[in-house]
């Protein structure tokens, strides 16, 4: 999440909308927006994991979300996944390298 609010401005300049999703709770999601300065939405999947199944990205056995970013299209099409378990950095990078090929 560090990540893609260092990317903020570039991204929104470019017109695209950044929010994130977890299985943790409101107040969570509060406390780590607050303690990390994350300007953007960050929103919970809190008690039934609805969007984090209708994603796949649940982890198996367990009540929280891979790590996983999507990238949608002005028209809601998804047009990048990034899906890399390891490099955090990836997912904001990856994502501002699909933004900038969508914004031509």
């Amino acid at each position: 999440m560090r990540g893609f609010q260092q990317n903020i401005e570039e991204l929104e300049s470019l017109g695209a909308r950044v929010a994130g999703v977890s299985a943790d709770t409101f107040a969570s999601q509060g406390a780590f927006a607050e303690s990390n300065g994350i300007t953007f939405q960050l929103l919970s999947d809190w008690p039934d994991l609805a969007t984090i199944e209708a994603f796949g990205v649940r982890r198996e056995g367990a009540q929280v979300a891979q790590r996983v970013t999507f990238v949608f299209d002005a028209e809601g099409t998804l047009t990048n996944v990034i899906d890399d378990q390891r490099d955090m950095n990836a997912h904001p990078a990856g994502a501002l390298e699909a933004v900038k090929a969508l914004a031509g």
